[in-house]
């Protein structure tokens, strides 16, 4: 049982632009305690105060309510009673400044303040009545400004930030009956956090563009993991077309897992096309390496081949010297994908690809997984029909072992094959108006085993899925 509601209302009067926004989700989830509720509201206004400055301002209200989201390998490894409960109110104020076509300043200042809670009254691995129970306030500011200079071989991308945590975790753990027996403590997690940074795009050659940089991030943390910590960051990426239809990519680039507010930022988030940032364990350093080729074989064929790598080092508090002492363990990721577009025409596509995905973890803090290697060949077919009707029809292959962990912290290897079937019809109004769409995912409703590295979106659930969407535009 899940339902959705988007709405949006948007208008342009002079010099003055505005949007309006509201979202409801609610599902049940594919098991027990796999439900959820998110509500998120947004105001938006832009203001035009010369031909060469303009302002921004937004508020932005979401709350949100979830059990245990997390797609693990094995089919019981969830907790039956876990409880998150998240509410934030985000104020953000923008301005943008052109000194000359070719010079541009950007500000973006944020202020938010969330109220987070974890309640599980009864862990799967703990006795009965055992209790956990977290709670997390929390308010925040930070402030980005940014530079933009182009010109006709350069472009240069310069800035720095600020950003304030002001946090605390109030968390009791125990038995909780009469006579409760709880170890209450409350732990400060305040943080202090600037970054500076400065990225050149330089086109050396007509069809070679060299990326090089550089950023430093200076951390204070009153939170043990976290600690202080000060790092520069290499920045480096090309991109090179050797001739029509041919383009070689490569990057590479030490990160640090920034304490961000609301987890945006103004810094380029990309080089070369890959991404550098991911949303990993506040405090990771992490270097990541990819590349890639993309040939254009035919008008209407497209093939290529890419592969990242990226070595972490994730902050953690260890437990086993029988006293908490800080430390840092190694963690290793690989994805590699090679895929074929072929369109023909325009009432025909057909997409294939291969996609692999390597995961290392230390046992000392495996998050789930110590070792896994999971392989996936989609295989879709779409149909453009006349008058506004179009199809989808993809099946997927899925190949996964690994070693994973359960919620005791033991270790048990696990492998999984399966195929899922995915398809949808939709027919687009007259005018643009919008269109009405349904689907089905897992149509074969086939169960699986399988573990998802994205905590709260995972990729496949081993249910069958039937939807229906109705998306219109007034204008």
């Amino acid at each position: 049982d899940t339902y959705a509601g988007e709405g949006t209302v948007s208008g342009v009067f002079d010099k003055a632009s505005f949007s309006v926004g509201a979202m409801h989700y609610t599902t049940d989830g594919y098991r027990a305690n796999n439900d959820q509720r998110d509500s998120l509201a947004n105001v938006f206004m832009q203001y035009q105060l010369s031909s060469s400055t303009s302002v921004q301002a937004e508020y932005r209200y979401r709350h949100s309510e979830r059990g245990d989201l997390a797609q693990r390998f094995f089919e019981d490894n969830f907790s039956p009673g876990e409880r998150n409960h998240d509410e934030k109110n985000v104020y953000r104020f923008g301005v943008r400044h052109d000194f000359a076509p070719n010079s541009t300043l950007l500000g973006s200042f944020t202020y938010q303040q969330e109220d987070f809670s974890l309640r599980d009254p009864a862990p799967k691995e703990g006795p009965p009545l055992f209790l956990i129970d977290l709670k997390r306030p929390d308010q925040a500011y930070g402030g980005e400004l940014q530079h933009l200079y182009r010109s006709g071989r350069i472009n240069l991308t310069s800035g720095f930030g600020y950003f304030d945590i002001n946090s605390h975790i109030d968390s009791r753990i125990g038995l909780d009956f009469p006579p409760p027996t709880i170890l209450a403590q409350t732990l400060d997690t305040d943080a202090r956090h600037i970054n500076t940074y400065l990225y050149a795009n330089i086109r050396a050659l007509d069809h070679l563009t060299v990326t090089v940089g550089g950023s430093g991030d200076f951390l204070d943390s009153d939170s043990e993991e976290l600690g202080v910590r000060n790092q520069f960051n290499p920045k480096v990426g090309v991109s090179w077309e050797p001739w029509s239809g041919t383009v070689f990519r490569a990057a590479g680039f030490r990160t640090l897992k920034r304490t961000l507010v609301t987890d945006q930022t103004l810094e380029p988030t990309q080089g070369a096309g890959f991404n550098q940032f991911f949303d990993d364990i506040n405090g990771t350093t992490a270097w990541r390496y990819g590349g890639a080729v993309d040939q254009r074989v035919t008008r209407d064929v497209h093939v290529g081949v890419e592969v990242t790598k990226g070595d972490l080092e994730v902050p953690f508090i260890n437990f086993a010297t029988g006293s908490p002492v800080p430390g840092r363990v190694p963690w290793q990721e690989a994805q590699g994908r090679i895929y074929g577009l072929w369109t023909r025409r325009e009432w025909l596509a057909l997409r294939s690809e291969y996609q692999y995905e390597r995961a290392q973890r230390s046992d000392q803090l495996a998050d789930g997984v110590t070792a896994m290697d999971t392989h996936r060949v989609p295989f879709g077919v779409s149909v453009f029909l006349p008058h506004g009707f179009s199809a989808m029809l993809r099946a997927t292959y899925v190949h996964q072992h690994g070693r994973f962990e359960e919620f005791s912290g033991a270790l048990r290897s696990g492998s999984s094959d399966f195929a899922l079937l995915d398809m949808g019809v939709s027919y687009r109004l007259p005018r643009r108006y919008g269109i009405v769409s349904l689907g089905a995912s897992n149509l074969l409703d086939r169960h699986f085993d399988y573990f998802d590295t994205d905590r709260n979106n995972p990729m496949f659930q081993p249910a069958r899925a039937v939807f229906g969407r109705v998306t219109l535009a007034f204008p």
